[in-house]
């Protein structure tokens, strides 16, 4: 598996979008905006953000 900032993820547990994003510091974290709100998780390695993405997330089809 390797990490690309903009890829989007599906929850596979609540069924909402994210997004993939790489920070300044080289720290992965992922993000949604929708009508309601704009949230942030928690920044992580790329290791640990491939455990997660791996447990949880479906990625999306590139467009």
């Amino acid at each position: 598996m390797r990490l690309k900032d903009g890829n989007f993820y599906t929850d596979s547990r609540t069924n909402k979008v994210y997004r993939l994003n790489e920070d300044d510091k080289r720290s992965w974290y992922l993000s949604t905006y929708d009508d309601e709100d704009n949230q942030q998780m928690s920044r992580t390695s790329g290791r640990d953000m491939m455990k997660l993405l791996k447990s949880f997330y479906t990625k999306m089809n590139d467009s």
